[in-house]
């Protein structure tokens, strides 16, 4: 792991919007933080994420940062079979380059260094499992330790990347970039299920309760499967409340904001928990949630836990009690416009100290580089 040196070029390495990656989404408003710091150029990889299992790809990709100034600083967005990334990075590093590894899939990197397209089939799994078992951990481990900085989006997820490959650096996470929404939340009276709805059983309970909302409070529910639509509509019919539910369906990045902006309570909550991949994961809707000053209801137990008792979001279970309790906890957000304000402006509070671009960057570059970090741009850290 080389010292940290001052950054003048940043060269972000990732696949932006229109793109059906969770980390293009990311990368588009991590953009900010990494101007907070110097000069940015975009090294875009192709919109669909199976493309990365090229290994043409990763040799050109290889190639053409190999040509980038040795000054500049590579940050890489790496997540699950991103292996022309993975690659392009370690052979990188490997020569000295300054790599920044942005870790998505804690406590997984590559998801298999050597799936590539032509094993990746049958008769070449097995044989890329062994290899990626083998010396495709070892190269992940090697690239863990030289890059420059490793970062993720939570402390949990930090320490379980250091466990995992048992690694003798730090891992340095940082807070999921937000925003803050100055929109007033009196008068807001609507429910929303931010997309992507899994399934309907996260939405029907409280598609169940919609009616015995007060008059003109509505539920919105964000992208789903057209399956998954298709029961909340039915489920809203036989309710007598197909008046009171909103299906927003697939919405651009201006609507899904207007979204947030008009809900009084958002809802997070998947009937049988969030387990299984992704344990690490910080819900980008649910730090936009905050940022507009909503009240947040949610079973969510990954990443963003820890920033639960600050920004006095309404915790609640899983299963048959968990929808009990999320009923409740609805009705009586509902209800009470003064605790929703208090929990609003708790959540408004936290992201304006810790998830806006200059206060990341701050904290990225740490005590090291103080005045580049405040002063660039003219902006304060």
């Amino acid at each position: 792991m080389t010292a940290d040196r001052t950054v003048q070029r940043l060269v972000h390495v990732t696949r932006l919007p229109p793109s059906p990656s969770g980390v293009a989404a990311y990368a588009q408003a991590f953009r900010p933080v990494l101007e907070e710091l110097g000069d940015v150029d975009v090294e875009r990889l192709p919109p669909d994420p199976a493309a990365s299992q090229s290994a043409v790809l990763a040799l050109r990709l290889a190639r053409r940062l190999a040509r980038r100034a040795p000054s500049d600083v590579l940050v890489v967005e790496q997540a699950g079979r991103g292996l022309a990334e993975f690659w392009a990075a370690w052979w990188l590093a490997l020569r000295g380059r300054r790599v920044w590894l942005m870790v998505h899939d804690v406590p997984e990197l590559s998801g298999g260094a050597f799936f590539t397209t032509l094993l990746d089939r049958r008769g070449g799994r097995r044989l890329a499992a062994f290899l990626s078992a083998t010396l495709g951990r070892r190269a992940e481990r090697g690239l863990l330790q030289r890059a420059e900085r490793v970062l993720c989006l939570s402390p949990a997820g930090a320490r379980t990347l250091e466990r995992a490959h048992r690694l003798t650096r730090p891992v340095q996470d940082l807070p999921h970039v937000g925003a803050v929404v100055e929109v007033p939340t009196g008068g807001r009276t609507e429910v929303l299920v931010p997309g992507y709805v899994a399934d309907a059983a996260d939405v029907v309970p409280l598609v169940r309760v919609a009616g015995g909302l007060p008059d003109g409070w509505t539920l919105a529910v964000g992208a789903a499967a057209p399956a998954t639509e298709e029961r909340v509509r039915a489920e809203a019919a036989a309710r007598g409340v197909l008046d009171r539910v909103r299906l927003l369906g697939f919405l651009p990045e201006t609507e899904v904001r207007a979204s947030f902006a008009r809900a009084a309570v958002v809802v997070r909550w998947r009937r049988d928990g969030w387990g299984g991949g992704g344990a690490f994961a910080v819900s980008g809707p649910l730090v936009a949630a905050l940022g507009h000053g909503c009240a947040v209801v949610t079973n969510d137990s990954r990443g963003a836990s820890h920033l639960f008792d600050e920004a006095q979001v309404v915790v609640v279970g899983d299963g048959e009690p968990g929808e009990r309790e999320l009923v409740a906890a609805v009705r009586a957000l509902v209800a009470d416009g003064g605790d929703r304000r208090r929990r609003g402006e708790a959540g408004r509070a936290l992201v304006r100290r810790e998830h806006l671009p200059g206060a990341i960057a701050a904290r990225l570059v740490g005590a090291r580089e103080p005045e580049r970090a405040g002063a660039v741009r003219g902006k304060e850290a």
